[in-house]
Formats: structure tokens, sequence, C-alpha cells
């Protein structure tokens, strides 16, 4: 017998919650330099959400980068504004004891850093803060790392590095270089392509790309790309994480896309259509190179 969809939704969200671990925004800026961004989804997706980034600065070279997305399946009536909300009143004595204190945070950071690859990109934690007395959770919250770095050719970063003295490579590059090194393969960065199953075997390797510079409020801006394909993968593609991002130093990622989330997908069960774009869509913001830049900066 099948599970009516009400039901699996029920219980995965049932087993979402109490699996989940949480992170005290006011613990973080008690412990770490934080600075927060927002990024209005409308530039970039034609949706009008706002999403909430957190460049924590475990160290001055590593970034624990927390982003609150909106809530793609919500509801709303005709004439209002589509924002909505990305956090939802909670009771604190429910979460208090499974909120990571400061150094189980810096130990994941750590450990994370030693051997950073995309799976380890993940919407596992719930990012936690407190207004007026009132305690809020994020409804969805993705985490990922990255590690600055200042390496010259012939040297080559690792993935999760964001390296500003290498060589420039535009997407639009790679993807020519790509077709001419194998002709007979889809590229792996273009959605719109069948669904792929990711190689073992393959000789070239998923790593984050230097693209472009230039100044913002007379800061040097340096954007990047992340070098990766949509893989054959059960829910979201949360590895490919903040797939393009822009980054300033001393303040942190200012600034990208999230194509997996916004990424239309008939297996979402509570999806809402009109929160989502094409495989087409997102294919032009990607060989274009597009972002959001955050709202703190214009």
């Amino acid at each position: 017998m099948k599970t009516k969809p009400f039901l699996f939704i029920l219980l995965f969200s049932f087993n979402l919650f109490f699996s989940q671990k949480y992170i005290l925004l006011d613990d973080l800026k008690s412990k770490f330099p934080v600075h927060e961004y927002t990024l209005d989804t409308h530039e970039l997706y034609d949706i009008k959400k706002d999403i909430n980034v957190y460049n924590v600065f475990v160290s001055k070279s590593t970034i624990l980068l927390i982003t609150v997305l909106p809530d793609l399946n919500e509801k709303v009536l005709p004439g209002l504004d589509e924002r909505g909300k990305n956090w939802q009143i909670i009771n604190f004595k429910d979460i208090k004891d499974r909120i990571l204190s400061n150094d189980q945070i810096r130990s994941i950071a750590t450990d994370w850093k030693i051997s950073n690859v995309p799976e380890k990109k993940t919407l596992e934690y719930q990012l936690v803060k407190k207004e007026n007395e009132t305690y809020y959770i994020s409804k969805m919250c993705l985490t990922e790392l990255f590690s600055i770095g200042s390496l010259k050719f012939p040297l080559t970063s690792s993935y999760g590095t964001i390296n500003t003295s290498e060589q420039k490579v535009t997407i639009k590059e790679m993807e020519a270089s790509f077709k001419n090194q194998f002709p007979n393969k889809d590229f792996i960065m273009d959605p719109t392509v069948n669904n792929k199953i990711r190689l073992m075997d393959e000789l070239y390797t998923v790593r984050n790309y230097f693209s472009k510079e230039y100044l913002i409020k007379g800061d040097k801006a340096y954007q990047f790309w992340t070098f990766d394909g949509w893989w054959e993968h059960d829910g979201y593609n949360e590895y490919r994480g903040i797939d393009r991002f822009l980054y300033i130093p001393n303040k942190g990622i200012v600034g990208g896309s999230y194509d997996f989330y916004f990424r239309k997908n008939s297996e979402r069960i509570t999806s809402n259509s009109s929160f989502t774009v094409s495989d087409f869509k997102l294919w032009g913001n990607i060989i274009n190179e597009r972002i959001m830049t955050a709202k703190e900066l214009k």
C-alpha cells in the first residue's frame, strides 16, 4: 500500500526535527566574528524572497558559511508579497539539549577543513536566533566551509578554497575546453542535459575557480564559481552549495547563487512551482555567471 503524501511529509518532518542539531547565533557572535548579509532572490530567480547569509570566521583563514534559505513551500495569496518568512518560532526547551557548543563547532570546522568535499555540505544544522525573548529557528539552512588561501600557478588549491591569486577562468572558457577534451560527453555544469551518474574514474576533479574581480564601494571583490555537475541525487543537490559566490576580504562571502535550491524538481512532493526555476533559466544564470549581491553593499 502506498503511503499518502501528507503522511509521508508528516513522518519526514517529525524524523528530521528529532535528528537535527542546532547552532545558537548569539553563542556564535560571542566567540567568533560573524558578518551578516541579505540577498534578494528576485534579481536572479524572479522570486520575491530573501536569503540570510552568515559568515562565521572560525579563524582568519576559515569561514563557516551558514545560509538561511527561504520557504519555497509557503502558499501565498494573490496580490500579497511573496517574501514570506525564513524563520519560525520555537520553544527553546525543546531543542536546548541539541545545541552545539562553540567547541563542537570549532571541532567540526577543523575536521571539515582537513577533508573538504562537496558531500560535507549539509542541511543537517538549523540556526537559532533570539529576538525580544522569543526564539526562532531557520526553516531551511545550508552549512558549508571555505578556506582562504593564496596559491600561485603552478600550485592549485583544493576544493573549498577561496584563492584570489590563481589564474582567472570563466565558465564559458571551461565549457569550451571541456567540450574540446571530451567531445562525446555532456558538459557537467549544464542542468538541461540528462541526469548523470557521477563516475569515480573521471580524469578531472571538482573545485572552485576564480573568475573575475571588481570594486564594490571601494572594496576589491573576487568572484568564484564551482566546477561540479548535476548528479542523480534524491531530494536537493545540496552538495553544490553556493555554487557561484562573491568574496571580499575581511567581509566574507557577500553574494552568490543557490541554484540547487531553486531548481524545479517534480520529485519534491511539497514543491510550489511558482517558487522554482526551470533548468533553462538556471543554465542562463550559470553560463553568464550571474549572482545575487548583498543588499547591504548596494
